[in-house]
């Protein structure tokens, strides 16, 4: 099992724990009495339902998210916001589902003392359970993810090891006799883990003494370079894009139940958004006319879909006129005079402007997850711009997906404003389109629902 399956694994036991501990201390502080079976088992049933719901707000909540390092006092802030969340939420059950018990007293005095049973679990007790050995480490890499990778883990002590020296090409090369150079620094540092880029032409070099000391002697731990960076930014680094990568990782179709499933849950979902919006329409309809600007409704935009092909999208106008082409930012737009009116920005913070697409999805142009597709003239412009930008077309585009749930745009953009972020994206959505599975759908439809409350200012709140 992985470093990270086994951390996630501790920490959801361990809220299970205080969950179930946190009922049973606070039917002893209700009652004053020794916890009967009989009171205890009562209880113990909905409770189970509701620490199924609380796991997924923790979710949520970021409470189990895999590079976020918290400080003690961001910890304990965010613990007592959720489970102040969870508390409203678990009223709302028992208002609506008769489990035959009243706990209004209950859940008042479970709101302090779960709180005081997590944060000490969170906070001290899970370093306990789950000690990390520190390893010392070399990477062997070259270029800004190099760099950026090193500041993730060295600055993060949620990882199991750290990098003691950075070798990049430059240094190799300058290095006389890298090999017994590099062997004797492995040997004086203590060096148990070597991240390597084994594309590197000095790398190559030095492999068989490298696989000596790792696959024959076990002196050290050898990681691939891409690979690790996959794993710790959920990210494909594009130093790694060539054309043997997508020969690799790349293919047109998962599995025939993925792709049936994912179909079925489009259609169904497609239905009752589009169920939604039918229900809403009157009312954007008066709030567009009571502003008096974009009068217009609806709007098509003309995208680029799947395998490139050309393709319109229905979309609630947010702007004051439609550039349907358009091949700017939004600034860009701003500078022409193209303003996003009150009620768009309202819809565009809710995503209710992306609803209209459902239709889309139930002819089988998109789906609800997957890449975000461009409009036709600012995907030409990155595609000029960014090496194997159009690859990301080689799934269905979707309404939500794997990059706008993970990256943090310019400013308030809800897309990105920029080649620089449009090439991070780029690295996000290929991640999508090597590793998508129906495990990684439901992470992001459950990001999705982080990212649209994280819009309206709750995001630590929650």
């Amino acid at each position: 099992m992985g470093e990270r399956a086994r951390e996630l694994l501790i920490l959801i036991a361990g809220d299970i724990v205080c969950f179930v501990t946190a009922m049973w201390l606070t039917l002893l502080v209700r009652y004053l009495e020794w916890p009967s079976t009989v009171r205890v088992v009562e209880h113990l049933e909905p409770w189970l339902w509701l620490t199924a719901i609380w796991l997924f707000i923790f979710y949520s909540a970021g409470l189990y998210d895999k590079h976020t390092t918290y400080l003690k006092s961001l910890l304990l802030s965010r613990i007592v916001n959720t489970q102040i969340v969870n508390i409203l939420i678990a009223a709302l059950v028992f208002m609506i589902i008769p489990f035959g018990i009243a706990p209004k007293t209950n859940l008042v005095i479970y709101l302090g003392v779960s709180i005081v049973l997590v944060a000490a679990w969170r906070l001290w007790l899970f370093n306990y359970f789950s000690p990390k050995t520190s390893h010392r480490a070399i990477l062997l890499a070259s270029g800004p993810e190099a760099i950026e990778l090193v500041d993730e883990i060295n600055n993060n002590d949620r990882y199991d090891y750290t990098f003691v020296r950075i070798i990049d090409d430059s240094a190799a090369e300058a290095t006389p006799d890298f090999e017994s150079k590099l062997v004797s620094l492995i040997n004086e540092e203590n060096v148990s883990i070597i991240v390597a880029n084994p594309r590197s032409a000095h790398i190559e070099k030095v492999l068989p003494a490298l696989f000596d000391l790792a696959f024959l002697k076990f002196q050290f731990t050898f990681l691939d370079f891409y690979k690790v960076y996959e794993d710790t930014f959920d990210r494909i680094p594009l130093s790694a894009l060539r054309y043997d990568w997508f020969i690799a990782h790349v293919s047109q179709s998962k599995s025939l139940v993925y792709d049936f499933f994912k179909r079925t849950v489009d259609i169904v979902l497609s239905v009752i958004l589009g169920a939604v919006l039918l229900i809403l329409l009157p009312f954007i309809w008066l709030a567009k006319k009571i502003e008096g600007k974009g009068d217009a409704l609806f709007m098509t935009q003309d995208r680029i879909g799947r395998f490139n092909h050309p393709m319109q999208v229905l979309k609630l106008q947010t702007m004051t006129t439609n550039d349907a082409a358009s091949g700017t930012w939004t600034n860009e737009d701003a500078a022409k005079g193209n303003q996003i009116t009150r009620v768009g920005a309202f819809l565009r913070k809710t995503s209710l402007d992306e609803y209209p697409q459902v239709w889309n999805v139930l002819k089988g142009e998109m789906s609800l997850i997957g890449p975000r597709n461009d409009i036709a003239g600012l995907g030409a412009r990155l595609a000029e711009e960014i090496p194997y930008y159009n690859i990301r077309n080689f799934v269905k585009p979707g309404i939500s997906g794997w990059a706008q749930t993970n990256q943090h745009y310019m400013g308030t953009n809800i897309s990105p404003q920029s080649i620089e972020e449009s090439r991070v994206r780029l690295a996000y959505d290929l991640y999508y389109v090597k590793n998508r599975s129906l495990w990684l759908d439901l992470a992001i439809v459950i990001k999705t629902f982080k990212t649209l409350i994280s819009r309206f200012g709750i995001k630590v709140k929650l």
